[in-house]
């Protein structure tokens, strides 16, 4: 073959080419995106061994899609693919952080994806790092779970947060993203109505019972005041920022050897008073949506104010204030310190 027939080939060949995958390019162009996000729940902590259930939904466009559920170091199915818009699967037996993806699907569509980490720790405290024991302990006789306690100024109180779960038919309070187990490290969140048992305090060792153990009350305002006077060596009002005083409460708990609280200069939390004060976050809509972990530590007061509000103490990760804040008493859910006057010790 000559020269003239050869360049004439290579120019045929390449304009074939050129027109595959330009036909290939115009192909993809014509795929749309899908509308709307994949939405999907899964505990941002959860325990060694847990059983977890999932239902992802979103996608809006188009509506024939097809769902698959994707991890390389959860075992979710034999194969590691789950072809189904739910999924249930057993978390691993060994504490660290695991991921799972679901992917969304369709023909003439772009595919849709979403990733999530779950921290899969173990659910007790042996695996938590950066907190303090108590200088005493107390059993809750109701469902025998024990509690590291210290005494500041005229109060003895829990340097744990309450995880006390109610009576059958009276379920009191909810682990964070409804995630059994983890609530023997973090507490439960509690609606103030079911802290407290919907009645107010006051006065020094004044509040009441609610869900706290006998003997043991939810704080009043002025419980928080001595506290707070305890710690900083100085008087505290109520109402005021507290500066100094959430980064001498706040622990730098670390869960998988990784710090639960951001980093941040303005609080180190020091927990220079062994208080163990955890990020534990909140609920809202009567427990239907959690939020906040690893960024607000919250704790109720017992007092109610004027209008019907209650207050709560708040520490943020990035001031080393502890700070209070208003809302409701029945849709929004924080933790839980019990306490008791130090004359009541045996």
């Amino acid at each position: 073959m000559d020269r003239k027939h050869l360049k004439l080939l290579l120019l045929t060949l390449a304009a074939m080419l050129a027109a595959v995958s330009c036909r290939k390019d115009n192909n993809e162009d014509e795929r749309a995106y899908m509308s709307g996000s994949l939405t999907f729940d899964m505990p941002t902590y959860a325990v060694v061994g847990q059983k977890i259930s999932s239902y992802v939904t979103g996608i809006t466009t188009p509506s024939d899609v097809d769902y698959f559920w994707v991890s390389q170091d959860i075992d979710i199915s034999e194969s590691d693919t789950v072809y189904s818009q739910s999924v249930t699967f057993t978390l691993p037996d060994e504490p660290g952080e695991y991921s799972i993806t679901v992917y969304a699907r369709a023909e003439e569509y772009y595919s849709s994806t979403r990733t999530v980490s779950i921290q899969v720790i173990t659910p007790d405290m042996n695996g938590v790092g950066g907190w303090q024991p108590g200088t005493s302990e107390i059993v809750d006789e109701r469902d025998g779970e024990s509690y590291p306690t210290r005494v500041y100024g005229s109060l003895e109180w829990f340097t744990q947060n309450l995880r006390f779960a109610g009576y059958v038919g009276n379920r009191l309070g909810r682990p964070y993203d409804d995630s059994e187990g983890i609530d023997r490290i973090f507490g439960r969140l509690y609606s103030w109505n079911d802290a407290t048992g919907g009645k107010s305090g006051s006065g020094l060792g004044g509040g009441p019972q609610g869900a706290c153990p006998p003997g043991w009350s939810v704080p009043t305002l002025e419980d928080w005041e001595d506290f707070a006077s305890a710690v900083g060596g100085q008087e505290y009002d109520f109402f005021d920022h507290w500066s100094g005083i959430g980064e001498a409460v706040s622990a730098p708990i670390t869960l998988n050897e990784s710090a639960m609280w951001p980093y941040s200069p303005d609080n180190l939390h020091t927990d220079a008073a062994g208080w163990n004060g955890f990020p534990t976050g909140n609920s809202r809509d009567s427990y239907g949506e959690f939020e906040n972990i690893s960024v607000y530590g919250m704790w109720w007061c017992s007092s109610e104010m004027d209008g019907g509000t209650v207050p709560y103490r708040y520490i943020y990760y990035n001031t080393d204030t502890f700070d209070v804040y208003y809302t409701d008493k029945d849709s929004y859910g924080v933790s839980v310190r019990c306490v008791r006057l130090a004359t009541s010790i045996d």
